[in-house]
């Protein structure tokens, strides 16, 4: 499903893409990532997010403290 709120438009979003890329180490977080990668091919600019996808994604740019990880 794709979320048209303004806020997460592509364009804000795809910097956190490839620093989440980066940044993961899970399966999860991979497979996140590249179903997001798939997401921004498919639609391009009109490529939304919803808050938790922002939300899992801004984490895992940050490189940490996303729950799957192990400390």
């Amino acid at each position: 499903m794709i979320d048209l709120n303004d806020d997460t438009a592509s364009c804000s979003w795809s910097h956190l893409l490839e620093a989440a890329t980066e940044n993961a180490v899970t399966d999860f977080e991979i497979e996140f990532c590249d179903s997001l990668r798939e997401k921004l091919e498919r639609f391009g600019d009109s490529a939304r997010l919803t808050e938790a996808q922002f939300h899992k994604l801004s984490c895992i740019a940050q490189a940490g403290e996303f729950w799957e990880r192990e400390r």
